[in-house]
């Protein structure tokens, strides 16, 4: 069982959703959830030693979007890789996003909504 997943994702039925998910996958001991990824980011300013063990990175949000926030936080946080693995999870179909995701190496993958619970145990499971 991992500590804890962290979703930043702007849509409140989505969050709905894989909230009801993670809690049936009970592969995390702590869920945390953010509809706009600037709180999310100055939350984890102001708390340094509280970064999630996983992320799950929504691209696509008004105001700041998931890469925007990715090299926020990645230039907060430069060793965020070392102990948190971020997955960018989105609806996108756009090789532009694919071909993106490949500019940051350290990401621990790209999947596709909706998540179902069999992946969340797995992403939960690989944490160990």
């Amino acid at each position: 069982m991992t500590e804890k997943i962290a979703v930043i994702d702007d849509d409140e039925v989505y969050q709905m959703i894989i909230s009801r998910y993670i809690e049936k996958s009970s592969a995390f001991k702590q869920a945390e959830y953010y509809q706009f990824p600037k709180e999310a980011l100055k939350y984890y300013i102001e708390n340094k030693d509280n970064l999630p063990s996983v992320m799950l990175l929504d691209i696509n949000m008004p105001l700041m979007d998931g890469w925007q926030f990715l090299e926020a936080l990645q230039s907060q946080f430069p060793d965020v890789h070392d102990h948190t693995k971020i997955y960018i999870v989105t609806s996108s179909i756009a090789f532009s996003d694919k071909e993106r995701f490949e500019n940051f190496p350290k990401l621990a993958g790209f999947l596709s909504k909706p998540l179902n619970v069999e992946k969340l145990k797995e992403i939960g499971g690989s944490q160990k």
